[in-house]
């Protein structure tokens, strides 16, 4: 072939060969596992306000070193970076990355390569969230019926040496709506809580296609981003632990593993503060001017005597608050070394101006604020001007949350090199703050017209806080307020703190000792019942019922601003019975509360009566974080009511079973988990084992009671939980209940409209052997939001004692869904399976069965039992649906598979529950589509999620919280593969569900999976539309290319012709 015409081609033929790579790029890491000593304090001070380590009474704990104190330097396992095979070069990483491996990025399309080569005395390994793998680069050791190859991954053995590949693939991208880039983890998990305690986490970014601009792994610049990881890093669980005590404490003879003291010295909490840094890098920048409004506040400081309970009686019982045995009577009970239920307090109190003279009354529309300081609002473009005075005997500030402010309008001091006088304003002195409200700080287009967040003292955040001072702060859009401060829109504004005021932690403890114990000289300040009586499981001051002043009228526009304060016991899902409310377009009744952390949520009454606004967290429920609020009939012309079509009757019972929470126990006594199962799942002298008489709700086929409805393969799963129980918005729900347990029960549920209760709060109350009848209604309200996916999961359960009732086994799921989502059967037609999971730790210790366990189990007497600290942590079982070790099954679905995932979170402060599937990521709604493949779950929330069952396998499915996992709270599913990955037409709760045409689907959100086969696979919407367009443009490169080819065909053929010519013509050039 002529040289021209082979150039072209090759040219050609590289042309296309680029052109139908795929646009990705291989990022390579070359990672090594490598032991180091690490300073968690190198400077020897505390940095926030400059005194030595050893000086501070609080960083002294932690990081000083003693006979039996190993100190703030420990030996760790930590990744580290290479920049070849070799691992000789070590590639540096940014000092604010502390022991976390290196930042590892791709975006859509790439592919992640991962040397990982083990440098440490034990095996580890490397498994990463968010991302797609093979069984072979999954990194995580667990029973997962796979072997050889696919084993291989999971333990790289000391100087042994793995490579991981995890490709991007577009199904665990980021979402429309998610941020640029996704923040996952990394980490070894062969056992995982003691591994990551080691040291061995990273971070890792998956970002959208076209963000990352070049192939480069190296860049540290700060500019790009930071990765912070908050966490208490539990050093007893580290592997380095006897190595530590050997070569750190100054007499390792002396060091006792299980005493508490030492146990708490080794939970580095990092000081769980850092400073940032924000340089000018430009001339002339200028803050934006504001164009609205300057808002005036004058707040003052002032000491009260504060009540808890000024009603004096249980709203719930009827009982006097110290009525003995009551569940009150421990707080409010005043004695020889018990203060009760009063105590001197600080408060923010309002004035109406600067000369302080003047109190700002409180009307009917604010009484309910408690404790809490005036409502503080501004709109966007706004300035805050707020004139403080001290009128207490201690230093105070005020410190705000969602507004701009300079430095010396900050509320609190550190090590920042400048002396604010704000920070500190002493007793009888007044200090101006001037807080800016731009546009970057208001609502987004997503959000509620008004953001709520709180004003604090700083001086000393935790003593200023337990002792009163704390108040809501409101950011609105411009034109959302009226004149007088009220939001445009809305009928009823209520602001609810929820807290545990510790008052051992306030200035006033001494006295208040003083004033109100009969015998202060008898107080001892370190007994446990005595600091237990001082915390005030409050909202918004008041315990029990006594918050007044939360009135409405039904239809009104309510606006709730809810604040969460306090420490890490403070964690609250706040319930409000009766109706539900609105969060960004979804529909919920229950909201999750963190310290500091705030929320708005809006809600429109549609029933007359008296509710329930409750703390779900056990042990804050029984200790009095629960209120009511009334609604009331306020016009003549009511509107008329929703009518409510299709009726769909349950047979439901109580009855009592004998349950095992781990029928195989070979998972719980084998490999890694050996010694941590045993104590639950193995009998013993003092220790009931696996199983227990618990009480569960059981479906039976008719109003008889006599035979149970069978439960279907994809059923299986519910394990503990009662019946599945699905309805329609405009539904009815009809539960003929029957009590077949020996002690009385009920039967009610989270969001729907409770028929028949009356006006006040409570339910129907089933003693045993009766039957009784239970009518939900299903109101608009209840259904799914605008954001919302098709069905969305709420809970049922007894409320005769909800604490002790809900540990002995009676809970249930229940799936509210738009209108025609179920088909004739009450099954969904817009899915092809459903699973309903309840995380929750069940402490058999609060049930009603106790005794009896005793009884049967080990033979003794309850009365004269010796309730040792074993046996009590023996009984609190860390289960998912009552299962705990892998013992859940049912979890199974086909390739290919659409499926939602019902998460029910339950329980007390223990239950926090970070939910993580393996190998599939996940959407979950809320403003819009959102993708994660690990979901929060606190006490009361649930959360309906949407998972494509992508990689077929068995994967691990469990909570990521490190006792949880030792514990048990650990199964998984298994996606079998399939030829044919067209989603199956039914197949949730009967075989019969499979007759159901696919076209009578109703249409989900997100869902582009339709079947579509080519070459004999199915194609989701998505990927047949990426084929598609891929096939177009092979097709027309290869269009161009033959084009290219026949011109330069014809040119050569041409060209040859022409020179044929010129042979044939060519003269002699002596005859020229």
């Amino acid at each position: 072939m002529p040289s021209v015409l082979y150039g072209g081609c090759m040219l050609a033929l590289k042309f296309l060969w680029l052109f139908v790579l795929v646009k990705a790029t291989t990022r390579t890491y070359y990672v090594g596992i490598v032991e180091e000593n690490w300073d968690y304090a190198p400077t020897g001070k505390n940095l926030i306000t400059g005194q030595s380590l050893t000086e501070d009474e609080h960083a002294s704990e932690f990081v000083k070193r003693g006979a039996n104190r190993i100190g703030r330097i420990y030996k760790k396992a930590v990744y580290k970076q290479f920049t070849d095979g070799t691992y000789t070069q070590e590639i540096p990483k940014p000092s604010w990355l502390g022991f976390l491996g290196p930042v590892m990025k791709a975006q859509e399309e790439d592919v992640f390569v991962v040397h990982l080569k083990n440098f440490a005395f034990r095996p580890y390994s490397l498994h990463p969230h968010g991302l797609f793998y093979d069984k072979d680069s999954e990194g995580a050791l667990y029973p997962d019926g796979t072997s050889g190859k696919s084993k291989e991954d999971d333990i790289v053995v000391p100087g042994g040496n793995y490579t991981y590949t995890w490709p991007v693939k577009k199904e665990y991208a980021p979402t429309l709506a998610d941020p640029t880039c996704l923040t996952w983890i990394y980490h070894s998990h062969i056992d995982t809580p003691r591994d990551i305690s080691s040291g061995l986490i990273g971070p890792l970014l998956v970002c959208k296609k076209g963000s990352l601009d070049d192939s480069s792994i190296q860049s540290t610049d700060a500019a790009k981003g930071f990765a912070l990881m908050y966490s208490i890093v539990d050093e007893n669980l580290s592997w380095y632990i006897d190595a530590n005590i050997k070569a750190f404490c100054l007499d390792p003879t002396t060091v006792d593993k299980e005493d508490e003291g030492f146990k708490n010295s080794n939970k580095m909490h990092a000081g769980m503060k850092g400073l940032y840094n924000v340089q000018i890098c430009h001339k002339n920048v200028s803050q934006p001017s504001l164009t609205g409004q300057e808002r005036r506040y004058f707040i003052a400081a002032e000491t009260v005597l504060w009540n808890y309970g000024p009603e004096g009686y249980d709203k719930f019982t009827g009982q006097a608050l110290n009525t003995t045995g009551s569940e009150s009577a421990s707080f409010f009970t005043q004695g020889t070394d018990r203060i009760g239920g009063q105590y001197w307090k600080v408060q923010y109190v309002e004035y109406t101006d600067d000369k302080f003279t003047r109190k700002k009354n409180r009307t009917e529309a604010t009484m309910h604020l408690g404790i809490l300081g005036p409502v503080i609002k501004a709109e966007v473009g706004d300035t805050l001007l707020v004139t403080f005075a001290n009128k207490a005997e201690k230093n105070y500030s005020i410190m705000p949350h969602g507004v701009s402010y300079s430095k010396q309008s900050e509320g609190t001091s550190y090590l920042d090199g400048l002396w604010k006088l704000g920070a500190h304003v002493k007793p009888c002195e007044t200090f101006t703050y001037k807080w800016r409200v731009p546009e970057n700080v208001g609502p987004t287009a997503s959000d509620p017209p008004c953001l709520t967040y709180l004003y604090y003292s700083a001086s000393d955040p935790v003593m200023d806080t337990n002792s009163g001072l704390v108040g809501p702060l409101i950011v609105c859009r411009k034109n959302t307020l009226n004149h007088d401060g009220t939001q445009k829109g809305i009928d009823k504004e209520f602001y609810l703190l929820f807290t545990v005021f510790d008052e051992n932690l306030s200035w006033y403890l001494d006295k208040n000792i003083k004033v109100f114990t009969g015998d202060p000289s008898k107080v001892n300040n370190e007994d446990e019942d005595f600091r237990e009586s001082n915390k005030m499981h409050a909202v918004n001051g008041y315990l029990f019922g006594n918050l007044p002043g939360l009135v409405m009228c039904k239809d009104d526009k309510v606006s709730w601003h809810m604040i969460g304060l306090g420490t890490f016991t403070d964690m609250h899902g706040v319930h409000f019975q009766g109706n539900t409310i609105h969060l960004s377009g979804t529909t919920r009744d229950t909201l999750p509360l963190f310290p500091h952390s705030s929320g708005t949520a809006l809600m429109q009454p549609d029933h007359v009566g008296i509710f329930k606004v409750v703390c779900r967290t056990f042990d804050h429920f029984v200790a009095g974080m629960k209120q009511m609020y009334e609604v009331n009939s306020c016009s003549s012309t009511a509107r008329p009511g929703q009518p409510y079509g299709t009726m769909r009757t349950y047979y439901i019972a109580a009855e009592e079973v004998e349950w095992d929470y781990a029928p195989n126990k070979t998972w719980a006594l084998s490999g890694k988990d050996a010694s941590y199962g045993k104590i639950f799942v193995s009998p013993g002298e003092d220790r009931i084992g696996s199983k227990y008489k618990k009480v569960v709700y059981r479906e039976y086929t008719n109003g008889e009671f006599t035979e149970h409805k069978v439960r279907s393969a994809q059923e299986e799963h519910l394990a503990i939980l009662g019946p599945l129980i699905h309805a329609e918005v405009g539904d009815s729900i009809l539960v003929i209940f029957k009590n077949k347990a020996i002690r009385p029960y009920s039967i009610t549920a989270h969001g729907i409209e409770e028929v028949g209760s009356g006006e006040g709060p409570g339910t129907l109350i089933t003693v045993p052997g009766e039957i009784n009848t239970y009518r939900w209604n299903v109101p608009e309200r209840s259904g799914p939001g605008t954001s919302d996916p098709n069905c969305i999961s709420w809970v049922y359960y007894s409320t005769v004692n909800f604490v002790k009732d809900t540990y002995s086994g009676l809970v249930g799921p229940l799936v509210i869904c738009r209108k025609g989502i179920l088909n004739e059967k009450g099954l969904r037609r817009d899915i092809d399976r459903e699973f309903a999971l309840l995380f929750m730790v069940f402490d058999e210790n609060e049930s009603w069965y106790l005794n009896e366990n005793i009884e049967k189990y080990l033979h003794k007497c309850p009365d004269d039992f010796n309730y040792t600290e074993d046996f009590l942590e023996g009984n609190i079982m860390h289960a998912i649906n009552g299962r705990l070790y892998d013992n859940l099954h049912g979890l199974t679905m086909k390739e290919g598979a659409n499926t939602n995932w019902y998460l029910i979170g339950m329980g007390n402060e223990i239950d926090i529950h970070t939910v993580h599937f393996h190998a599939e990521t996940f959407i979950f709604k809320t403003d819009n589509d959102h993708r994660a493949d690990v979901y929060d779950l606190f006490p009361g929330t649930f959360q309906t999620i949407e998972l494509i069952a992508d990689n077929p396998g068995t994967w691990l499915l469990h909570c990521h919280v490190a006792d949880h996992i030792h514990a048990g709270m650990e199964t998984t599913f298994t996606i079998s593969k399939s030829d044919n990955k067209v989603p199956l037409e039914g197949g949730v709760t009967t075989t019969a569900y499979d007759s159901i045409n696919v076209k009578h689907r109703a249409p989900v959100k997100g869902d582009d999976r339709e079947g579509i086969k080519f070459l004999g696979k199915a194609l989701g919407a998505g990927e047949a539309s990426s084929t598609l367009i891929a096939l177009f443009s092979v097709g027309l490169v290869l269009l161009a290319t033959i084009l290219i080819l026949i011109i330069l065909i014809t040119c050569q053929r041409k060209r040859t012709h022409y020179r044929s010519v010129q042979r044939k013509c060519a003269l002699p050039t002596d005859s020229l």
